[in-house]
């Protein structure tokens, strides 16, 4: 009785989706990046992306981000990105919020 009635409550219940689903999303694919930096022959920092969030913006503020943590001699870079993608969600639910 009771595996029918959740089987009938996973029925009813509305798809989620939106934005706050899509930031989710955005967010999950955010922690797989691996991001690769580096320096060209004048020592400019390069950023090479593991893969691509789906999002152009965030790509390019994650490759900023990350150049900026190694720029700074962060003792742990991976710390320093990851203390700074909740700002970089902000930025893309910000620019979800003004599409919509």
């Amino acid at each position: 009785m009771i595996v029918l009635l959740l089987l009938a409550m996973i029925q009813d219940a509305p798809p989620i989706v939106g934005e706050e689903t899509d930031i989710v999303v955005i967010g999950h694919r955010l922690d797989r990046i691996q991001v690769a930096v580096g320096r060209d022959d004048r020592g400019k920092f390069t950023c090479e992306l593991s893969l691509s969030s789906g999002r152009d913006r965030l790509d390019a503020l994650l490759c900023r981000t990350a150049a900026a943590c190694v720029r700074h001699k962060a003792a742990d870079v991976q710390a320093c990105v990851n203390a700074r993608k909740p700002e970089l969600l902000a930025d893309v639910r910000k620019s979800l919020s003004a599409a919509q």
